[in-house]
């Protein structure tokens, strides 16, 4: 049976900060909610697994050493870390190497390395954990499989299915106290990049309404899936509506558990992979792509197109511009070596992406029975289909990756999860 124990710490940096997730320049004037790390501590065994997550846009695997650092005085591998942003458009960037490498040309997106930053959470979450292991419980669990409606859509076209499914767990410690995990795969920027106010966007409503001793949200394949279809307004009062459908997801789900009972069945492995990097064009030509959406997108606010209209083509000369600067970074870099982990939890195959896995390659792997936590233990942008390059959208044009990585990393997702639970 497995023990766990949890613990939440604040990380929130005093404002003003930069916030990261779009390009404009948005400075934080105030704090709407805090953002914060969550982490359980589970014990199988003798064997300890740290399960975490941070209201951050992204962080790197680098914040995976720092708190190995930290806590490897309990005795915990680093292979069995997992820790995992919930992709906010509405915290600190910072957390990314951009010093070398891939992202050396890419601190307008998630901004210049900030080490202190960096320390302060790798510090909380450490702090976090070793409360947890101070307060191990043994623990039963509900485990349950559901849908949430009208909130997340596949974001190019809305008609295509995308991914609605919902996994929930409600750990149940025999003292009593209860904490609930839900993966569920959508963008957290209902706010929107005129938003100026620190928040953690959905999660954190869901959190505050529903009774438990702490909430996690651990994001799913939602690289092509937001709110942008489902939203009346980018607002506070339109988070209040989807945090109301979201519970409901949650009500229902838990109201016909796939399992219930004792809590066992806990591994982590990690895994590398070679991935070939894109072979980029001249950054003049780049350039000259960048410069044709930004007109488009002059002429489209002339059009006094609607919002959602206009965040379209936005995003297309959010992705060209990005373009532009990957252009610079990957000259003369062929490939990367990306880890990722394997999970199982409660018996509950589970494939951690280290980036924005699009649904349509996420689902496939739902289907074998591997569910998915995004943006774990590093943050490679978009891991996008073939399609998205075949079409030239926006992702396709952020991802640093060669078209076809996307499939090639899901085929070695699937082969990897043959050997779980074996």
């Amino acid at each position: 049976m497995v023990s766990l124990g949890f613990d939440r710490q604040c990380i929130t940096p005093e404002v003003p900060f930069r916030l990261r997730g779009y390009e404009i320049k948005r400075i934080a004037n105030e704090v709407h909610d805090d953002l914060y790390t969550r982490c359980l501590l589970l014990e199988e065994n003798g064997v300890r697994y740290v399960l975490a997550q941070c209201d951050l846009v992204g962080l790197d695997y680098a914040l995976v050493n720092e708190v190995w650092e930290r806590i490897k005085d309990l005795g915990i591998d680093k292979e069995h870390i997992v820790i995992t942003a919930t992709h906010t458009h509405a915290g600190p960037g910072g957390v990314i190497n951009t010093a070398t490498g891939l992202f050396s040309q890419l601190q307008e997106i998630f901004g210049p390395y900030d080490e202190q930053l960096v320390n302060h959470i790798a510090d909380a979450i450490s702090v976090a954990v070793h409360h947890a292991a101070n307060d191990l419980v043994e623990t039963n669990v509900t485990i349950a499989r559901g849908k949430i409606e009208n909130v997340g859509k596949e974001r190019h076209d809305a008609s295509l299915p995308g991914d609605d499914s919902l996994l929930v767990y409600r750990f149940e410690r025999k003292d009593g106290k209860q904490v609930l995990l839900y993966n569920y795969a959508c963008h957290p920027t209902v706010t929107g990049p005129n938003n100026l106010q620190v928040t953690a966007d959905f999660p954190y409503a869901v959190e505050r309404d529903l009774d438990y001793d702490m909430v996690m949200f651990i994001n799913s394949c939602c690289g092509d899936i937001s709110t942008r279809f489902t939203r009346e307004s980018s607002s506070f009062e339109q988070v209040e509506i989807y945090c109301k459908r979201i519970i409901q997801g949650i009500e229902e789900a838990l109201a016909h558990p796939v399992y219930q009972g004792e809590l066992k069945d806990v591994q982590m492995h990690q895994y590398t992979i070679t991935l070939p990097i894109k072979k980029v064009r001249p950054v003049e030509e780049e350039q000259a792509q960048l410069e044709k959406y930004l007109k488009q997108l002059e002429e489209a606010k002339k059009q006094n197109l609607d919002a959602g209209q206009l965040r379209v083509i936005a995003s297309y000369a959010e992705g060209a511009s990005t373009a532009v600067n990957l252009a610079k970074a990957l000259q003369g870099i062929e490939s990367e070596d990306v880890k990722f982990t394997m999970m199982v939890l409660g018996g509950i195959k589970i494939a951690v992406a280290p980036g924005e896995l699009f649904s349509t390659l996420g689902v496939p792997l739902k289907q074998e029975g591997i569910e998915v936590f995004g943006y774990g233990n590093g943050y490679y942008l978009y891991l996008a289909d073939e399609h998205s390059y075949d079409k030239g959208f926006y992702e396709a044009m952020c991802s640093p990756f060669e078209k076809g990585v996307g499939e090639l990393l899901i085929k070695e997702m699937k082969e990897r999860g043959k050997t779980l639970c074996q």
